[in-house]
């Protein structure tokens, strides 16, 4: 039996018409593989038979139906073969029917799962604090936070449920003032809009890391027959579901105002502002625009122009391919064009869920008009900002005790900068789930006075805030240090130039290639990387000795936890067998990191060569760059292709 005519149009499409309750939702169409994947029929008809057991959804179930009588068994493996896995960044995935999607019944799943764990781990502190769960405007955000809700209602648990589409930072700082057991985030940040997903927070408002990721996976899949839950009608009007609005962001903004630095009143403050003029932002279809206004309203900035055909939430992302403001084509284009209307010298953007920034000043003398700072930049201006004014407010404080984060894959100037003025610098495994905890784990172990964390991916941490990156915090933190900056009669490109000349130049390059089977295909690579070795076979690992000519001088494995800059010659950093990511010292003080992204079909790789300007590290940084696709990685061999292509 072939697709009906009305599914095949479906199919061809990407998209199934949907129920009201999920809001217009889209399910996508998978990539539909032809090779033999060894499903049989009688395979196929058990997944069938399991998902349709669970799914009460009569459009999806149709699809599935369909897809099995007319033989689809590629593509019903790909939808009900696996399922989707959470780990340390939660869920992330496409919206569409089945086990490997992200849909009503997954959601379900998930959340009883954590219910379950939370249960087990904290028990007191459940009952006691409850859950903070808060949602963005993507497709199936609303019900998937509803769904979460009556999960954790139906336990018996208290939920304070935002009312309204939030920022991603408000769930961390809700899970911190209300003293939660855990928080859960549905956005899927700035992937494009097929996607959604499910962010988890432990009690201490930091992302979850091992070992809690491990076990919420099994206790989700202890936990996969659906409970009954509450109705709308009932969860809406529950005694145990409340709005943690007024509070939360009542308590977010108070802690804002302690980063003003700026004067209130006086010369200084209108000089600076006065240079500053009026800023532009743009959210990206996303949530920011309420809570930037707010922040910049108690900041005491100038109120920015928001981008109009940006500046409200809207699932499908009209105006931009990939709601990224660190890259995707064309992305800028209207905040620019914008910038030129207002006669701005600042343009500001959030990614959809508000947690990231990205920033671009005003220069007519390049290509296009605009210089767009790359996270490294923002993370330095940030933390040259947040220093100065924090030794001159509290000198009080020894130096030892100051601390700055970065992330292992950030730029290391940051490490330059705590060596010439005194403070402590730690580095960490990527992401701020690693950040985070280990600022937490800083203040409360050692007593430090955590000002600051940064990583590469425009993320950023206020040592005042909340411990988890904050794109709006950030955004109003930037903009007086701009002003400041433009009333002293520079420009944020020549006090960049002004840092580098006092910590040294860090020629940074980033990028990635993309495959479309990336386990296979990352594994594969790394056990090459390793020359055969460091895998189960316990054979030992051999690594490159030189890339592109120049010499290795240390290698550290975080899938098997050796380091050869060190003493013992193992990793400071958490390391977990099999893990993927490498990292070369080579000679003229460079470095070069391998990572397989574990959220995208993406092999990511960071160069940075330290040197006194671009005229000394340039050479080398373009030599090991044209090395490092072919020589150290085989893209050719492997199939994998740059974006865009």
């Amino acid at each position: 039996m072939a697709l009906s005519g009305v599914a095949k149009a479906r199919f061809q499409r990407g998209v199934f018409p949907c129920r009201p309750a999920l809001c217009r939702q889209i399910f996508c169409r998978p990539r539909i593989f032809r090779s033999a994947t060894g499903a049989t029929p009688r395979d196929a008809k058990t997944l069938v038979q399991q998902w349709l057991a669970w799914d009460h959804d009569e459009q999806s179930r149709s699809y599935i139906m369909e897809l099995l009588e007319s033989g689809r068994l590629d593509l019903l493996t790909e939808l009900l073969g696996n399922r989707l896995e959470f780990g340390t960044a939660g869920l992330r995935g496409k919206l569409g029917p089945g086990t490997s999607r992200m849909n009503v019944v997954v959601v379900q799943q998930t959340a009883q799962g954590l219910c379950r764990y939370l249960q087990q781990q904290c028990p007191d502190k459940l009952v006691q604090g409850g859950l903070v769960v808060g949602y963005d405007g993507r497709h199936g955000s609303l019900e998937f936070a509803r769904i979460t809700a009556g999960v954790f209602i139906s336990a018996g648990v208290r939920v304070a449920l935002f009312g309204r589409m939030v920022p991603t930072p408000f769930v961390a700082a809700g899970v911190v003032e209300l003293g939660a057991a855990a928080g859960v985030m549905v956005t899927a940040s700035h992937n494009p809009k097929e996607y959604n997903g499910y962010k988890v927070y432990w009690g201490n408002g930091c992302q979850i890391i091992p070992p809690h990721d491990a076990g919420i996976a099994a206790a989700i899949t202890a936990n996969l027959d659906l409970w009954s839950l509450p109705s709308e009608v009932e969860l809406l009007g529950s005694p145990s579901l409340s709005d943690p609005w007024d509070i939360i962001t009542s308590r977010y903004y108070q802690r804002l105002v302690e980063l003003r630095y700026l004067p209130p009143g006086g010369a200084e403050r209108a000089r600076a502002l006065d240079a500053l003029g009026r800023p532009v932002y743009t959210p990206l279809h996303g949530v920011g625009a309420e809570a930037l206004l707010e922040a910049f309203r108690v900041m005491d900035l100038p109120m920015p122009y928001v981008v109009p055909e940006q500046r409200d939430p809207d699932p499908e992302f009209p105006t931009v391919v990939f709601p990224n403001p660190e890259e995707g084509k064309g992305t800028w284009a209207m905040a620019f064009q914008a910038g030129v209307q207002q006669g701005a010298k600042l343009v500001l953007a959030n990614d959809p869920d508000a947690d990231r920034l990205c920033v671009a000043e005003r220069c007519p003398e390049l290509p296009g008009g605009w210089r767009v700072f790359s996270g490294n930049e923002i993370g330095t201006l940030l933390a040259h900002w947040v220093w100065s004014n924090f030794r001159k407010r509290h000198p009080e404080v020894p130096l030892s005790r100051c601390v700055m984060l970065a992330s292992t894959v950030s730029s290391q100037l940051l490490g330059a900068m705590a060596a010439v003025e005194g403070f402590r610098f730690e580095s960490t495994l990527t992401g701020f789930k690693w950040l985070g905890s280990k600022a937490l784990q800083l203040e409360q172990e050692e007593g430090a006075v955590v000002l600051f964390a940064f990583e590469e991916a425009i993320g950023f941490m206020l040592g005042a805030m909340y411990r988890d990156k904050d794109g709006i915090s950030a955004a109003a933190t930037f903009t007086e240090l701009a002003a400041h900056t433009y009333g002293s009669g520079h420009t944020l490109d020549e006090l960049l130039q002004e840092l580098y000349d006092k910590y040294g130049y860090f020629d940074y390059r980033s990028g990635y290639f993309i495959t479309d089977s990336p386990e296979k295909t990352f594994r594969a690579i790394f056990l090459e990387l390793r020359g055969g070795g460091g895998g189960r076979s316990g054979a030992t690992a051999r690594y490159a000795s030189t890339v592109g000519g120049v010499p290795v001088l240390h290698v550290r494995d975080l899938g098997t936890g050796l380091d050869t800059s060190q003493a013992d010659g193992r990793a400071v950093l958490p390391w977990q067998s099999g893990d993927m990511m490498i990292t070369y010292t080579l000679q003229g003080n460079a470095t070069l990191t391998l990572r397989a992204s574990g959220t995208e079909p993406k092999l990511k790789y960071y160069l940075e060569v330290r040197g006194r300007d671009p005229t000394e590290t340039r050479p080398l940084a373009d030599k090991l760059l044209a090395a490092l696709a072919e020589e150290l990685v085989g893209v050719t061999r492997h199939g994998l292709r740059l974006p865009g292509h």
